[in-house]
């Protein structure tokens, strides 16, 4: 869009000057050209990591294709989600799904602790990712062996197993915040103490 624009108003002032004006031919290309190269910057939209600019955080690129990567992951899982068949398998699906979209969510409010959340994008989200599209494939194989039984229960436990690390690596992101909490609790605690009954 912004390209489109910069090309309209860019060859606008290329017809205005050359056809209008009269000026030299290859003076207005060349100013032409500038103005669409000024413009298409201008007017580039800034990357965000939720209401921060990319580039007024240190490593803010990186961090912002960490991000896009976790955000496909969720994405995926969702759609995987709802092509399972299995209730206890989608209700187990969907709790990962629930848990990863609270996780990025906070990420983006606290992009300094996209680092901290490297493990969980590059391995939790993206096993579970995985694990999701081969076992709907292997749903929708239809094949009703020991071995295709065997690994749907296997999956059902890993992703039990997957649930308990994505509260884990929220619970780890967030300690902080949850320690500054109990601190004001216990605070809070001890003056009610202290000033007695009202």
């Amino acid at each position: 869009m912004a390209s489109l624009l910069a090309g309209a108003v860019a060859a606008a002032a290329f017809l205005l000057l050359f056809l209008v004006l009269g000026w030299n031919f290859f003076l207005c290309a060349v100013l032409a050209v500038a103005l669409f190269a000024a413009l298409t910057l201008l007017l580039r939209p800034e990357k965000k990591i939720g209401r921060i600019e990319v580039s007024s955080v240190v490593g803010g690129e990186e961090l912002y294709q960490k991000l896009e990567e976790a955000r496909e992951d969720l994405d995926s899982i969702g759609r995987l989600m709802e092509q399972v068949e299995d209730e206890t398998i989608r209700a187990q699906s969907r709790q990962l799904h629930e848990t990863a979209a609270s996780i990025l969510t906070y990420l983006e409010k606290h992009p300094d602790k996209i680092k901290l959340a490297r493990r969980f994008i590059d391995y939790y989200q993206d096993t579970a990712s995985s694990l999701l599209a081969k076992y709907v494939e292997l749903e929708d194989s239809g094949l009703n062996t020991a071995d295709a039984a065997s690994l749907r229960e296997k999956t059902g436990q890993a992703l039990i197993s997957l649930n308990q690390a994505f509260a884990g690596q929220f619970q780890r992101l967030m300690s902080n915040e949850l320690m500054d909490m109990d601190a004001e609790i216990r605070l809070l605690e001890q003056t009610i103490k202290m000033e007695g009954p009202l």
